[in-house]
């Protein structure tokens, strides 16, 4: 996996992976790798002919990443789990392993559709959080919510016209957070596959909350309940 910058090169290490290969444009003071680590110089021109953001800072690195399986997640004692639906905004979906990782979730997971978790710019929104929470990706919808159920786990859709609001679920039971995509929210038939529908409290008649601010303070109110149990 290609990583890009040396602040990720430093997460990717600081969270355990393997660098593989780094590649630096000449005259780019490279962050200390482990000895097994390749090093390359590379010129300035073929380096920008390699790089895929203007904010590579001169360093390239390949790591190997973590693979995760489904049990993997849904077997952990009393679960919180982010499930995004169809989520298209890299940036988006960066923030919210962010944040879920912030918040103590045990694990993201990604129907068809949603933006990669490989994704440039999910990697860089991230800020190294890609590296260490665990996730699946490209899931379908219904053979992931059978397996919750089956574990035992609340499937939790948020729904602006939903009658209860997110204080007043009981997070501390094992819990799946469904975050729907940006523009279009969940469907009437992915509605149906969750357990509950909430919606978070506001003072104004907001339309909607961006998908990663959503997901932020439901996750801070789960977050709260479990460390006040």
């Amino acid at each position: 996996m290609p990583i890009e910058g040396p602040r990720l090169l430093e997460e990717a290490q600081r969270s355990g992976l393997e660098i593989a290969s780094v590649f630096a444009r000449r005259g780019t003071v490279v962050p200390a790798v482990s000895s097994s680590s390749q090093v390359y110089e590379i010129e300035p021109a073929i380096f920008k002919t390699i790089q895929s953001t203007e904010t590579s800072q001169g360093i390239i690195a390949l790591v190997r990443p973590r693979y995760f399986r489904l049990p993997d997640i849904v077997s952990t004692a009393n679960p919180l789990i982010v499930m995004l639906v169809r989520l298209q905004d890299p940036g988006n979906v960066g923030t919210i392993l962010r944040v879920a990782e912030s918040f103590g979730a045990d694990g993201c997971l990604a129907t068809v559709g949603t933006a990669s978790a490989l994704n440039s710019k999910t990697l860089r929104a991230s800020a190294g959080s890609v590296f260490r929470l665990p996730h699946v990706w490209d899931l379908d919808i219904r053979q992931a919510a059978s397996m919750l159920k089956a574990s035992g786990i609340g499937i939790v859709g948020t729904a602006p016209s939903a009658q209860q609001t997110i204080d007043e679920w009981d997070w501390n039971k094992p819990s799946a957070i469904v975050i729907g995509n940006e523009g279009r929210g969940l469907s009437e038939e992915e509605k149906d596959l969750c357990d509950v529908l909430l919606r978070i409290p506001q003072c104004a008649a907001v339309e909607s909350l961006n998908s990663a601010i959503a997901a932020a303070v439901i996750l801070y109110e789960a977050s709260k309940q479990r460390m006040n149990r």
